[in-house]
C-alpha cells in the first residue's frame, strides 16, 4: 500500500502543477514541480525519504531513453554518429577529466578516483530540462539537436565511468587497459543487447500486426514492458541497460516507420500513451528532486557555515569549468556535423554566441542526483567516504545550472514566435483529411472497403482530444440533432405515402444504410452539409427498385 500511496502522491503533484503554473506563467515548469516535491515531502510517506536508485533508474529513465531513442531513426543515426560520440563520449569524459583533477586539487583530502566519482555523477546533461524552462523562448536548431544527441548516450557514459572509479576505490588500483576494456564491455556489451532484444520484440509486433484482428491490445502492452524487460536483461549481463533501452528505442522507430501505413489505429493509440507516460514521468523526475532536497538539507547541517562554504565554493568553481569546457568544445571543434550546429564558418559573432549557449545549457538533472544517491554506504569494509559532501555538491551544481540557464537563456534568446494557431493547424488538417476521403468515395467501389477506410481516415482527426471551445457548435447536440434527424426519416419511411409511392425493397434498403450510419464513425468537425453529402455518396452505391 505504501507503493501505491506513493504513486498516488506524486501524480497529485502532477496535477497541482498543471494548475499552479497557470497562475505563475513567467516562472520555468521545472522549478514548480521542485517546490511542488518539497511541500511533498513534508507528508508522512515522504519524511525521510532518500532516492533509491535502481528503482528509479528501471521505473522511470528506463521509459524515458527508450522513448528518447525510438525518436531517432537509423539514417539520422549513421549521420549523425561522429558527432553523437564527440557529444556522448569524448565531451563527457574530457569534461570528467577536468572535474576530476579540479575537485582533487582543492578537497586535497579526496583521492583522484573519488573526485572522479564526483566528475561521473556531474556530467549527465538533462536537454528535457533545457525544454522546459525555454518553452517560451526560441532555441537555435542546430544548438537543441546538438542538446538532444548529447542527451542520448551521455548518461551510459556517466554511469560507466561511475563504475569504473568505484571499482578502483574498492580494488585499490588501476588498471589503463583494465579500464578501457570493462568500458567497453559496458557500452558496447549494452548497445548490442539492447538491438538484439529490439530486433526480437519487433519480429513479434510485426507478426502480431499482420495477423490478429485487434492487433493494439497486445501490442501496446509489449511497448509498455518493453523498456523494463530490457533494462533488467542488459543489467544482468553486467552492460549498460541505459544504453540497452536507447539501442532498443532506436529499433523500435524502424519498425513504427515500416508500420505507418498499416496500423493506424495502432501508431495513434501508442503515440498519445507514450507521449502521456513521458510528460508524468518528466514531471515525477522533477518532483522527486524536490522530495529529495531536505535530505540534502539535513546533510548542509551537519557540516557547519565552514565546510558549506567550502562545498559551495567548489560547486561553482565545478560549474564554471564544465562551462569552459563545453564552450571550448563547441568553439574549436572541426568535426562537419559540429559546423553545421554552431554555424562555425558564415559568422564568427554567430558561432561565439551558439557555443555560449550550448555551454549554458548544459543542465544537469535527477539523473546526477539519483546517481549521488545511488554511492554505497560502505565500500572495501569501511564507510564511504565523504559520501554526504558528494550528494550535497552533486545538489549544488543541478541548482546552479538550472538556476544560470534559466536566467541567461530567455534573456540571450529571441521570443519564440508561432507561426500558425491551434485551429489553423486543425482546420488544415480536417481539410487534408476531407480530402482523402472524396478521393476514397469516388475510387473505391466495395462499400465495406470504403467504409471502413472512411474510418480509419476520420480517427485522424482526433477530435476528441481537442479543445471543443474552438468550435462553432457543440458536438454533444450535433450528436443528438443527428440522432433525431435519423429518427424522423426512419418514421417518415414507413408513412402511408412512401409505402404507396416505392416498394418494400427500396424503402428496406434505405432504412438499413440509415442503420448502418454510426455517429462514432463520423466527426463532429463536419457540418451537417457535409455529413449528408458522405451519406449520398453511399446511398448512391447501392442499386435500387424501381418505384411501383
Amino acid at each position: 500500500m505504501t507503493t501505491l500511496y506513493t504513486l498516488a502522491l506524486l501524480l497529485i503533484g502532477v496535477i497541482g502543477t498543471n494548475l499552479i503554473k497557470q497562475f505563475f506563467p513567467k516562472i520555468p515548469e521545472p522549478f514548480i514541480l521542485i517546490i511542488v516535491g518539497v511541500f511533498l515531502s513534508f507528508t508522512p510517506i515522504f519524511q525521510n525519504f532518500e532516492l533509491e536508485p535502481k528503482f528509479f533508474m528501471l521505473m522511470i529513465i528506463a521509459p524515458l531513453m527508450f522513448l528518447d531513442g525510438q525518436k531517432q531513426s537509423f539514417s539520422k543515426i549513421k549521420k549523425r554518429f561522429s558527432i553523437i560520440f564527440l557529444l556522448s563520449v569524448v565531451l563527457a569524459v574530457a569534461t570528467a577529466i577536468v572535474v576530476g583533477l579540479i575537485a582533487n586539487r582543492v578537497e586535497v583530502q579526496w583521492t583522484l578516483p573519488l573526485a572522479i566519482a564526483l566528475a561521473a555523477i556531474v556530467v549527465p546533461t538533462d536537454a528535457v530540462a533545457v525544454k522546459s524552462m525555454t518553452s517560451s523562448v526560441d532555441m537555435p536548431n542546430g544548438v537543441g539537436e546538438a542538446l538532444e544527441l548529447e542527451s542520448l548516450f551521455n548518461d551510459a557514459t556517466g554511469l560507466v565511468l561511475l563504475d569504473l572509479a568505484l571499482s578502483v576505490l574498492e580494488q585499490g588500483k588501476f588498471s589503463l587497459i583494465a579500464g578501457i576494456g570493462h568500458f567497453l564491455f559496458v557500452a558496447v556489451g549494452g548497445a548490442l543487447i539492447g538491438v538484439i532484444a529490439g530486433f526480437l520484440l519487433v519480429t513479434i509486433r510485426t507478426n502480431i500486426t499482420f495477423r490478429t484482428v485487434s492487433p493494439e491490445t497486445t501490442i501496446i502492452p509489449i511497448s509498455l514492458l518493453t523498456p523494463f524487460i530490457v533494462y533488467f536483461l542488459a543489467e544482468s549481463f553486467g552492460t549498460s541497460g541505459i544504453l540497452a533501452v536507447v539501442a532498443t528505442g532506436i529499433v523500435h522507430n524502424w519498425e513504427s516507420n515500416k508500420l505507418r501505413l498499416t496500423s493506424t489505429r495502432v501508431q495513434l493509440t501508442s503515440n498519445t500513451i507514450w507521449e502521456s507516460i513521458s510528460n508524468v514521468l518528466n514531471s515525477i523526475v522533477f518532483i522527486i528532486l524536490g522530495i529529495s532536497l531536505p535530505i540534502v538539507w539535513q546533510e548542509i547541517t551537519h557540516m557547519g557555515l565552514v565546510g558549506i562554504m567550502q562545498l559551495l565554493g567548489l560547486s561553482i568553481l565545478i560549474y564554471i569549468a564544465m562551462y569552459a569546457v563545453r564552450y571550448i568544445w563547441a568553439f574549436r571543434e572541426d568535426n562537419q556535423s559540429a559546423n553545421t550546429f554552431f554555424d562555425s564558418h558564415s559568422n564568427p559573432k554567430q558561432h561565439r554566441f551558439l557555443s555560449h549557449i550550448f555551454a549554458i545549457s548544459g543542465v544537469h538533472g535527477t539523473m546526477t542526483l539519483a546517481m549521488a544517491f545511488s554511492l554505497p554506504l560502505t565500500i572495501a569494509n569501511h564507510a564511504f567516504p565523504y559520501r554526504a559532501e558528494l550528494i550535497v555538491v552533486a545538489t549544488l551544481i543541478i541548482l546552479i545550472s538550472m538556476l544560470m540557464s534559466a536566467i541567461i537563456l530567455p534573456i540571450a534568446l529571441p521570443k519564440k514566435a508561432v507561426a500558425y494557431t491551434k485551429p489553423d493547424l486543425e482546420n488544415t488538417r480536417n481539410k487534408m483529411v476531407d480530402y482523402a476521403s472524396l478521393k476514397v468515395s469516388e475510387t473505391t467501389a466495395n462499400p465495406a472497403v470504403r467504409e471502413a477506410i472512411m474510418i480509419q481516415l476520420q480517427s485522424q482527426k482526433g477530435w476528441l482530444n481537442d479543445n471543443h471551445s474552438t468550435r462553432n457548435y457543440n458536438s454533444q447536440k450535433y450528436n443528438i440533432l443527428l440522432n433525431n434527424t435519423k429518427d424522423f426519416i426512419i418514421h417518415y419511411l414507413h408513412s402511408d405515402s412512401v409505402e404507396q409511392k416505392y416498394s418494400s425493397e427500396v424503402i428496406d434498403a434505405y432504412e438499413k444504410i440509415l442503420n448502418r450510419l454510426k455517429i462514432s464513425s463520423f466527426f463532429p468537425t463536419q457540418p451537417p452539409t457535409k455529413i449528408f453529402s458522405l451519406c449520398k455518396g453511399k446511398i448512391s452505391s447501392y442499386k435500387v427498385a424501381r418505384p411501383k
